[in-house]
Formats: C-alpha cells, sequence, structure tokens
C-alpha cells in the first residue's frame, strides 16, 4: 500500500505500473543489501550484538521478500488486461483515496500521542531515549510542514 502511495500517478496506468515495479526492484536491492551486512558482519565477528545481526539478516530478508512479491504480482497484472482494467479501478476509486487519507491522519495522530507519552516516562527512565524520541518527533513536524507547504504551492 506504501509504494502504492508514491507511485501512483494519473494517465497512463501501465506507466504507474512500470514505475512501481523499478520502486519493488529497489526494495529487493536494499534488502539484499541488508541482509547481506549482517551476514557478512556475523562472519566478520563484528562486535554488535546477536540481535543486530539477526535484525539485519532478517529485516533485509524480509524486505526483499516483500518486492518479489509486489513484482510478480504487478508483473502478472501488467500482463492480463481484466486484471490491469480491475485494479486502475480499485486505485482510482475516490473513496479508497478518503480512506487511506483518513487512515493516515489517524495513524499519526495516535503515533504522536504515542511519542509524547513515551517521552514523559522516558525522560525519567533513560536520557538517551528521550532524546531519540524528541528528535523524532522534531523530525515528523519538519517533513509535516514542509509536505504541507509543498501541496499548498502544487495544489
Amino acid at each position: 500500500m506504501i509504494l502504492r502511495l508514491f507511485s501512483a500517478g494519473h494517465g497512463d496506468y501501465l506507466e504507474v505500473l512500470r514505475r512501481r515495479c523499478w520502486l519493488f526492484g529497489l526494495c529487493i536491492v536494499l534488502g539484499l543489501a541488508a541482509a547481506c551486512a549482517g551476514f557478512i558482519l556475523a562472519y566478520m565477528e563484528a562486535p554488535l550484538p546477536d540481535m543486530a545481526m539477526g535484525f539485519y539478516g532478517g529485516f533485509g530478508t524480509g524486505i526483499a521478500v516483500c518486492g518479489v512479491a509486489g513484482l510478480i504480482g504487478t508483473r502478472r497484472t501488467m500482463k492480463d488486461p481484466k486484471k490491469l482494467r480491475a485494479s486502475e479501478i480499485k486505485e482510482t476509486d475516490e473513496r479508497g483515496h478518503e480512506v487511506t487519507r483518513r487512515a493516515v491522519s489517524l495513524t499519526a495522530l495516535v503515533l504522536i500521542i504515542l511519542i509524547y507519552v513515551a517521552m514523559m516516562v522516558s525522560i525519567a527512565v533513560n536520557f538517551a531515549v528521550f532524546l531519540t524520541l524528541i528528535a523524532t518527533a522534531a523530525v515528523f513536524f519538519v517533513v509535516f510542514l514542509s509536505s504541507v507547504a509543498y501541496y499548498n504551492h502544487k495544489l
């Protein structure tokens, strides 16, 4: 769903799907790079916790597998005219767009509230965690304000 948001467009739907295939390919490459990094670090016996090594390998493999599945599904859709038309209708449905917009808005609100609560707890427990959370909130707001400015100018 996230890749659909980034690769959505108006006009030629096949071109939208081609862009999406490139994004899935990028997911595969980045996932394999992360997985390989985990295996190389483990082989080199890097001074990292086992959890870090497992995270690199597992997360990278997961991203690569999702990229492969998305690429295969998109390619199948591109080859079948019935699936292509059904997918185009589904993705251009205004109700679906509104549902996604509202879900993203609610998710962002809940995330900010949870970060606020976590900051209140973490300042008393671990100052490094507090700084990480406040930096995350700051980045969120910078991206949000930049997006508002961009779309106010563009739309």
